[in-house]
């Protein structure tokens, strides 16, 4: 059998690393707002430009509760 190693080629990546564009709940402030946050995370050349940040920001977005007890 024979094995692959990291010299064997390029490795081609699928896409540019961000997450994702997080659905933010209808008529809700505060995902609208984190969103907002999460377009400039992934603007390129933006002073908040960041995947670290944007993958932060999807994930809040994501567990944001609505109707389950949270402020929404």
């Amino acid at each position: 059998m024979q094995t692959k190693d990291a010299e064997s080629g390029p490795v081609y990546l699928s896409d540019d690393g961000f997450p994702d564009e997080p659905k933010a709940a209808s008529g809700c402030a505060v995902c609208r707002t984190l969103k907002s946050q999460w377009r400039q995370a992934t603007e390129l050349g933006s002073p908040a430009y960041g995947m670290s940040h944007a993958t932060d920001l999807a994930i809040e977005i994501r567990r944001h509760p609505h109707g389950k007890g949270g402020m929404s």
